[in-house]
């Protein structure tokens, strides 16, 4: 947080966190970013500080580029500046929903939304497993692991999951997303 590092990122696969840090040291999440999304753009100017952070839930694989690069594609293609400002006013307003849905749903709409995310990953479209502990899961979504257990277990109960060592399978999406934030 407060560093850029002069790079921007499309993400090709993978989820990433975005957040702040509060005063007090605990982590506000403002959203959850996936594939084809375009990360680190506070890093536009990278004279001025960042105000998030970002960090890689699931192993990410991304395309790296630096304002430069950017402001010489724009240059090249001007209809990719109007499309670019597009797709950030999209990007804006959900993290906006996010940030906003974070802070107020309940426990349980935060670890579905979160679970959904990871339906989409190259990852688990071959495995069939989001490879998280409940520990982790609690630390992305700022709950405790204890919460996070006893939701698993109801989870569990509805036959929505199924939970191994060091995994989850969604087994009833539908019913899933009726629990989601989103």
């Amino acid at each position: 947080q407060c560093h850029t590092s002069g790079w921007m990122y499309y993400m090709l696969d993978g989820i990433s966190k975005v957040y702040i840090t509060t005063n007090d040291g605990n982590e506000r999440i403002i959203d959850f970013m996936k594939k084809d999304t375009l990360i680190g753009m506070d890093c536009i100017n990278p004279k001025h500080r960042s105000v998030v952070s970002i960090s890689s839930i699931t192993d990410m694989q991304v395309l790296p580029f630096t304002p430069e690069m950017l402001k010489k594609m724009l240059l090249q293609n001007p209809e990719l500046g109007f499309d670019l400002a597009v797709y950030y006013g999209e990007v804006l307003r959900q993290v906006a929903y996010t940030a906003g849905n974070m802070g107020i749903a309940d426990l349980m709409g935060r670890l579905a939304s979160f679970l959904l995310l990871f339906l989409d990953t190259a990852d688990y479209k071959e495995t069939q497993k989001i490879g998280l502990t409940q520990e982790e899961i609690a630390s992305f979504i700022n709950v405790s692991r204890a919460q996070v257990a006893k939701m698993f277990g109801k989870l569990r109960k509805e036959g929505i999951i199924a939970t191994g060592n060091r995994y989850v399978t969604v087994l009833d999406q539908k019913k899933l997303m009726e629990y989601s934030a989103f």
